[in-house]
């Protein structure tokens, strides 16, 4: 895909709803690194070995933050590396073009990628990673990592992270506190890698999560965010059937305004100190739901993560606080849909190739699965949306066959008929 195009109409919003939950594919890369953490300076020294397991591919292109100048990519079976400055949604970022020996192919094939320096010399735009004495957040977000280009390659990884002092730690999948840091391990294939540290928070327990309150005064709502916590876990494992249930997860509330996400097991709230009920409802269902997400966020396939882990969230939220709150909400997304500056593209045709923008992912999208449930009735889209849960669906065209299972033929070409409008 070409590269300043596809990084820069990219949005925060895009990026966190990467989801890593467990898939049936196989993992192109193996990531195998150390990495040194300095939270006085804000600065990190890395060093990657990442194997290459896609016996076809000859050529990467692989995103790093801009910040750490020109890495050092080598390798016994690297023939040359090219590199070109891209601008991102938060800051630069360095795009790398690793070309392998035409004689490497299969499995197995190698590449050390080192690099050093402060991954925010400025403050970050949108600052949903961090590197301070009070937080270590890394995420895709901040390419703090190389990152392949395509946004759908998995990867597996082991991780050793070299940091002194008192730190607590949570991850995607597995972490595990060693002498002088920490051993982040992924054996499923995954979309990211992800891990919290943290020096400063009050850990709250809640029935299958560990909840780290990270603000400062921290606290404040807690007690809503439990209960959101077990009513979400319970209407969606019932809703999800087979599909579920939802691992135990840790859940880190933060300070900022803007940015709550979904890896796995771990998830990232933004400040919840003034969130009312149905809001707060709403978010902590959306994020749960983000498990079931599979579509690639970087094409036009995002809307289904984004909408359906949103409408789900909805309809969370309606079975906790009834119909009105549920119909208050659709009514404030109607709003916003109509308020957009300029006339939104449909949520999805065939013939679509653009991912869609925020007010489509976020609020067309869900008015649009609000329309296919009244179409087809309650039960017959809950049905729906347990297929769509167990089937891990990556395609809207998938999406729509299992919509034709249940609505008939007729149904799904209304239903396609309102995500073209």
């Amino acid at each position: 895909m070409p590269v300043k195009h596809a990084i820069r109409t990219a949005s925060a919003a895009i990026i966190i709803g990467l989801t890593s939950a467990a898939s049936a594919q196989e993992a192109s890369y193996h990531y195998d690194g150390d990495l040194r953490l300095s939270p006085e300076t804000g600065m990190l020294d890395a060093d990657w070995t990442l194997t290459v397991n896609d016996g076809e591919r000859s050529e990467l292109t692989l995103f790093l933050n801009a910040a750490f100048g020109e890495a050092e990519i080598s390798g016994e079976r690297v023939r040359s590396v090219s590199s070109q400055l891209v601008d991102g949604f938060n800051g630069s970022m360095r795009a790398y073009t690793v070309i392998l020996n035409p004689e490497a192919e299969g499995q197995g094939r190698e590449v050390q990628v080192r690099y050093a320096g402060a991954l925010f010399p400025e403050p970050p735009e949108t600052a949903i990673n961090t590197l301070d004495t009070s937080k270590v957040e890394f995420t895709v977000d901040s390419f703090w990592l190389p990152f392949d280009a395509g946004f759908d390659a998995l990867m597996t990884a082991e991780l050793d992270v070299w940091l002194p002092g008192e730190w607590a730690g949570v991850a995607m999948q597995s972490i595990e506190r060693v002498p002088g840091g920490f051993q982040v391990v992924q054996e499923t294939p995954t979309l990211d890698l992800a891990f919290t540290l943290m020096a400063d928070y009050q850990r709250h327990a809640a029935p299958g999560y560990a909840i780290y309150d990270t603000r400062n005064p921290a606290g404040t709502n807690i007690d809503a965010v439990v209960g959101a916590l077990e009513h979400c876990t319970g209407y969606l494992n019932e809703l999800a059937a087979d599909a579920g249930p939802l691992p135990d997860a840790s859940i880190v509330v933060t300070s900022r305004h803007e940015g709550g996400y979904s890896r796995g097991t771990l998830i990232a709230l933004t400040d919840i100190a003034d969130s009312e009920s149905p809001a707060l409802t709403q978010f902590i269902c959306h994020e749960l739901g983000h498990y079931w997400s599979h579509g690639n966020a970087m094409t036009v396939e995002n809307w289904l993560n984004e909408s359906f882990a949103d409408y789900v969230a909805n309809m969370g939220m309606r079975e906790a606080l009834g119909e009105a709150a549920f119909e208050a909400r659709m009514a404030s997304y109607q709003r916003q849909v109509d308020g957009a500056a300029n006339p939104l593209p449909p949520v999805w045709t065939p013939q679509m190739t653009e991912r869609p923008p925020y007010l489509v992912a976020y609020r067309k999208g869900p008015l649009a699965l609000a329309r296919a449930e009244a179409l087809v009735g309650r039960e017959t889209f809950a049905r729906f949306m347990q297929a769509f849960m167990r089937e891990r669906v990556r395609t809207t065209s998938q999406m729509l066959d299992l919509f034709e299972a249940e609505a008939g033929a007729e149904g799904r070409a209304e239903f396609e008929a309102i995500l073209a409008e």
